[in-house]
């Protein structure tokens, strides 16, 4: 039994009655409409409020151009692609979207930098680039770089000059000997003869952030995009600057955000701290905005995965994220967290959910507070799972191209790593955006929905998590609840996560907003609230 007592909220009490779940199995059992009667009308489940602006917004969207939209026919994505279809990511609601790296690259995946003052002729001109970031400006839309800090191509120019003022031991205003972390004994990789840092892969030496110079170029960088209207960051590899050396990493990172603010006091980042939350706590310590918790995404008891199956403790999960949001607050006050289903180095979640799971864990997680993201396509289920053999190993087919039509392959890119024909697949989804969008009650338009319902309460982005069961009394294990409070203003959101109906006494309480996933509307009727299964309710 969860706890005992009452939901006050202005005179409003709110006590869930529904049948035990189960912690370690789905929910069992289905609609039982004689008991608890719901008002069901398919043709307003997803209403959109076309008025209602992305401006005031948080959620973001990571977008790989290469396989993102192909404007000139030639099978790869472009910068021209993305500016061609800025109008549907503003019909998703978006806020941000965060551009893997675009910079000059040997590589597919381009986080092998070459170029850090150029864009990747692939996708296009500088120009082309300028023009995307000014049409994205016209329709609310931030965009965010991918920047890596850590290491560069073992190409670019920096590498080579710095190796040949080693050898030569340069010690000229202008050497770049010390650019690079240089040994003539041990290192990670060796470069005719000599070795040198490089963490990741030998093809990406680790750059001597120590090193003045080094900094003073990155400055250069940093002043050069935002100068071009990118209006925020995403920090590749942060635990990698000093090797998971915390206190040391975190003085990068201020370093990072205090040069950005020089140029754009309004500018924010996202750090890559792959590790658990508990533990990408501490960089919260730094001035970057935020990071992404992984811990929420993919593999886990209580992630947002396996709490959209059915399986897991809802209330668990509401007081881990409770715990971890105060966490957050106690070192950064104005820090939040980014969460996210899973990313460009994950497999797909189509693997793990259906459709229909998806939609709960997309009413879960964009609902959340901070900064949500969406990965390319996962809003129409889009395909894409790395395999465990060596021959494999890529992540390139985590990255395969975004579907916009079944039938239409106008602007569809090809099979984004030419040099690896081997992983090239054709299992990818059969319907595409276009097909979706007709669809009223399509996964791309529950993600449009809800969305939509974010953009209404600004609050979601810095608002205070609190869990809601010392305010309910209730044995299911498959209802989450919570409340998010900013100043003097709070929303109550409820999750019906499992495959039956529930009831909640709450007198004079107020639907603010629904999400009925099973086109079931909920309502209060005679001091009852009725809440289809698997859908979702704020109330205040």
């Amino acid at each position: 039994m969860k706890k005992n007592s009452l939901f006050k909220l202005w005179g409003v009490c709110l006590l869930l009655l529904a049948g035990c779940g189960q912690k370690t199995n789905p929910p069992s059992g289905g609609d039982d409409e004689d008991e608890i009667p719901l008002a069901a009308d398919p043709a307003t489940s997803y209403n959109i409020d076309d008025s209602i602006s992305n401006e005031n917004g948080s959620m973001s969207y990571e977008l790989f151009v290469r396989s993102f939209y192909d404007s000139d026919g030639n099978g790869i994505g472009d910068f021209n692609g993305v500016t061609l279809k800025l109008d549907y990511l503003k019909s998703l609601g978006i806020k941000t979207v965060w551009l893997m790296p675009i910079m000059p690259s040997p590589t597919y995946h381009g986080y092998d930098v070459m170029d850090y003052f150029d864009v990747n002729s692939d996708f296009g001109t500088m120009a082309d680039f300028e023009n995307m970031v000014s049409e994205a400006a016209k329709r609310n839309i931030d965009i965010m770089l991918d920047m890596v800090f850590n290491h560069c191509s073992r190409q670019h120019p920096y590498f080579t000059q710095s190796f040949n003022d080693f050898i030569n031991e340069n010690e000229t205003e202008n050497s770049k000997k010390d650019w690079f972390n240089w040994s003539r004994e041990r290192g990670d990789a060796t470069y005719s003869g000599v070795y040198y840092e490089a963490k990741f892969d030998s093809s990406m030496p680790d750059f001597n952030l120590d090193n003045e110079a080094v900094r003073d170029e990155l400055e250069k960088v940093i002043k050069f995009w935002i100068e071009k209207g990118v209006k925020g960051f995403r920090l590749d590899a942060v635990l990698y600057y000093y090797s998971s050396n915390l206190p040391q990493n975190v003085k990068f990172l201020n370093w990072i955000k205090e040069t950005a603010l020089k140029y754009d006091p309004d500018f924010y980042m996202v750090g890559e701290a792959w590790v658990s939350n508990t533990g990408a706590n501490g960089y919260f310590s730094s001035k970057c905005d935020s990071f992404f918790r992984f811990s929420n995404a993919m593999g886990g008891d209580n992630t947002f995965i396996n709490i959209a199956k059915g399986y897991g403790d809802t209330e668990t999960f509401a007081e881990q994220i409770q715990m971890e949001e105060k966490a957050i607050k106690s070192r950064n006050p104005n820090g939040y967290s980014s969460y996210f289903l899973s990313n460009h180095d994950q497999d797909r979640v189509s693997k793990n959910l259906s459709a229909e799971q998806n939609k709960i864990a997309a009413s879960i997680y964009c609902l959340m507070p901070g900064t949500p993201y969406m990965y390319y396509g996962e809003e129409i289920s889009l395909v894409g799972v790395r395999k465990t053999s060596p021959e494999d190993y890529s992540d390139v087919k985590r990255r395969l191209p975004m579907v916009w039509s079944g039938t239409d392959k106008k602007g569809e890119c090809i099979f984004p790593e030419a040099n690896r024909p081997d992983l090239n697949t054709t299992e990818q989804v059969s319907i595409g955006v276009e097909e979706q969008l007709k669809d009223p009650f399509s996964l791309l338009n529950h993600y449009r929905y809800v969305v939509n319902i974010r953009n209404k309460y600004p609050l979601l982005k810095h608002g205070t998590f609190t869990s809601a069961y010392d305010l309910l009394d209730t044995d299911d294990l498959h209802v989450l609840a919570y409340k998010i409070t900013l100043g003097d203003d709070y929303i109550y959101v409820v999750h019906n996560l499992g495959n039956a109906n529930v009831k909640v006494t709450s007198p004079g309480a107020q639907i603010l907003d629904s999400i009925n996933t099973t086109h079931k509307l909920p309502k209060i009727e005679g001091g009852e609230l009725y809440l289809g299964n698997g859908s979702s309710v704020i109330i205040k």
